[in-house]
């Protein structure tokens, strides 16, 4: 299935591209250390501390006709409102035919306490890039979930269909016991 598939791809680009084919061990050693490379996680951990440079991801999803606006005017509003970013910009990784997701990549250098940088810096963030995208009607989440930190938006994001998702998680999870907090706000059980 793999090689029918890169196989078609080749074809497809073959018929409205240039391109030269990519010499797979290059490929190869970029997968090796996509995300799953752990031997750095002590340096970074260090590098963190003494920078004082912490990043994250937020991520959504939009139709074609919406990615652009939400993304433009989300990095224009986080630039604008939210002190010492350093780095802000976004990739896309799962495109479809009606839309795309965004991967928000944000790096901003702290300073405050430890315990106020989550309230300062990454929750007004996460807020700016949700709001801009439901506004557009975009989804705040793509394939890895509400969470907690955009949980309170998730009457907006369902909008009328709200009510479903309420009478289903009531109806396979009576006792609110998975996930407590990341589908709905913990005031709302």
């Amino acid at each position: 299935m793999l090689k029918r598939t890169g196989n078609a791809i080749e074809e497809i680009v073959a018929k409205h591209h240039t391109y030269k084919q990519v010499d797979r061990k290059l490929i190869e050693e970029w997968y090796s250390k996509l995300n799953w490379d752990t031997s750095k996680v002590d340096e970074e951990r260090e590098e963190i501390k003494a920078t004082k440079n912490v990043g994250f991801t937020t991520e959504i999803s939009a139709n074609w006709s919406d990615i652009c606006d939400i993304y433009e005017v989300s990095v224009r509003r986080v630039k604008e409102e939210i002190p010492n970013i350093t780095l802000m910009g976004g990739h896309s990784s799962h495109s479809y035919i009606n839309g795309t997701n965004v991967y928000f990549m944000y790096y901003y250098d702290v300073d405050c306490a430890p315990e106020e940088e989550i309230n300062k810096y990454h929750n007004p963030i996460n807020k700016i890039i949700v709001q801009e995208t439901l506004k557009r009607g975009g989804s705040m989440c793509h394939h890895h979930g509400v969470g907690k930190h955009r949980v309170h938006w998730i009457e907006e994001e369902y909008g009328n269909s709200y009510y479903m998702l309420k009478t289903l998680k009531d109806a396979f999870d009576p006792k609110g016991i998975m996930n407590p907090g990341t589908v709905f706000p913990l005031e709302n059980k």
